[in-house]
């Protein structure tokens, strides 16, 4: 006589969850949040990461890169291997999920308080670029696509604006460009627009790229499945 072998229903559903939890589809994500009191790397718009080096302030318990506006890309981070270079090319091959994000803050006061402080002027706006090794190139400007923009009374009235941007790279920069796809040399930067000869200051933190890749669980859940029916039939 043959044994039989059956597992409960909830014994190959145990079973099905492991195998998904042990073979997500995660996402691979970098995130520069400047806690070292370092730029982590953010250089001149298209220089190299060491070209410059940007102060790191404590604002609210929080380490923040301090970014003047001083032409139109005022920072870049570029790599050519890492953690980064693997996020830029997963978020560039799946645009329509994966995101970029930061966090801005602005205090007018500076402006309106110290003689010495920075001019704002009548208007400030804010977005990102990103440049592959193939010089594909793509950002956020000019029209409505910008992230953040203040205007004349916003930036004369002495308060604080802060915010959290983030959106996926379709949102951001449109159709991707096949030569952002699959690069050896990536380039993420932040752009800042304003009135001719102003001094505006931005703090920057907790800039992340964030690339969800194709859903592999979904996948691996279709070859789960069959597995799961033959392993509830008995063998007589």
């Amino acid at each position: 006589m043959k044994r039989t072998f059956s597992l409960s229903t909830g014994t190959c559903l145990a079973l099905l969850g492991a195998c998904l939890i042990t073979n997500p589809a995660g996402a691979q994500s970098v995130t520069f949040d400047f806690q070292d009191g370092t730029d982590q790397g953010f250089g001149t718009g298209f220089g190299n990461d060491a070209s410059k080096a940007f102060p790191i302030v404590n604002i609210g318990g929080s380490f923040r890169m301090e970014v003047t506006l001083g032409g139109f890309q005022v920072a870049g981070r570029e790599g050519g291997g890492g953690a980064f270079l693997a996020a830029m090319n997963a978020a560039a091959a799946n645009p329509l999920l994966s995101t970029i994000s930061y966090d801005w803050y602005i205090n007018t006061a500076l402006s309106v308080s110290s003689s010495n402080g920075p001019s704002y002027g009548t208007f400030l706006q804010l977005g990102t670029y990103i440049n592959s090794g193939s010089g594909a190139y793509s950002q956020d400007f000019p029209g409505s696509g910008r992230d953040v923009e203040l205007t004349a009374a916003q930036l004369a009235s002495g308060s604080v604006f802060s915010g959290t941007v983030t959106e996926t790279l379709t949102a951001k920069y449109g159709a991707i460009n096949p030569g952002h796809l699959d690069q050896t040399f990536q380039r993420f930067g932040l752009i800042m627009n304003g009135t001719a000869g102003a001094t505006p200051v931005v703090y920057f933190d907790n800039i992340t790229i964030t690339a969800i890749p194709e859903p592999s669980s979904l996948a691996l859940l279709g070859l789960a499945v069959p597995a799961f029916w033959m392993m509830r039939r008995r063998k007589s």
